[in-house]
């Protein structure tokens, strides 16, 4: 049985709960994304912890910008409760078996234990940077967007500010200072870019997390800002970057 097929008889377990459903669909919608456009659903034995840790620390943050930090969490919850599901199908195939090891897995944390409070902190980040940089879109189910902020973008990208500066790349969070100082430095490069964010928002910085986006300097200024984020992730995404 395939990964897919595996899946569908999960989602009609759940669908005799319809509330659980109401709050798992989109969880299910997007890993089933995950498993198409890799290719990954040859085979159930596929489904390890290792391919979970990849969706979850490098593949959402990278295609799903605009999740709320509720959405973010009941994203885990759901990823935690369809691994288990796998584990315990994986154990019932191979019960016959007397020389499968069915207990590697055993002493594992919980994926909801692992990333559940992480996936709120990465989202809060994610969405007050998206605030503050006035993008104009709020939600993509259903499709929201702000218009003040669509027109404030279109008039800005149609304006060449030849003096300032501007950096693309994936920056690695260096020192959050107390006052909202947050240092950059781009993957493997010593260079320092000085951020100043406001209240809240540096308090959900940790060191070790990665930004990528566009950051700008306005000339004579010490302090840059962040023009653009595309992808926020934890420290442990660098092994796919």
């Amino acid at each position: 049985m395939n990964i897919l097929d595996c899946l569908a008889n999960y989602t009609a377990t759940i669908k005799k709960t319809p509330y659980v459903y109401t709050l798992q669909k989109m969880g299910i919608d997007i890993f089933s994304q995950f498993i198409l456009t890799n290719n990954l659903n040859d085979d159930s034995s596929l489904l390890n912890r290792a391919l979970i840790d990849k969706f979850l620390l490098y593949w959402v943050p990278r295609n799903k910008r605009y999740l709320t930090e509720t959405q973010a969490y009941q994203l885990v919850f759901t990823i935690n409760d369809i691994y288990n599901y796998f584990k315990e199908y994986k154990q019932e195939v191979e019960q016959d078996n007397p020389e499968s090891d069915t207990n590697t897995s055993a002493n594992e944390p919980a994926i909801l234990n692992l990333y559940g409070e992480e996936y709120i902190r990465l989202y809060k980040v994610r969405n007050n940077l998206l605030k503050s940089t006035k993008d104009p879109i709020i939600s993509i189910q259903p499709l929201v967007i702000d218009l003040s902020n669509y027109r404030y973008k279109k008039k800005k990208d149609s304006l060449a500010d030849l003096a300032t500066t501007y950096e693309q790349a994936i920056f690695e969070v260096q020192e959050c200072k107390e006052g909202g100082q947050i240092i950059l430095t781009k993957r493997g490069q010593a260079k320092q870019y000085k951020l100043l964010l406001e209240y809240p928002t540096y308090k959900y910085f940790k060191q070790g997390d990665f930004i990528q986006g566009i950051i700008k300097r306005k000339l004579f200024y010490v302090y840059w800002e962040i023009e653009e984020i595309k992808s926020y992730y934890p420290h442990q995404a660098q092994a796919y970057f």
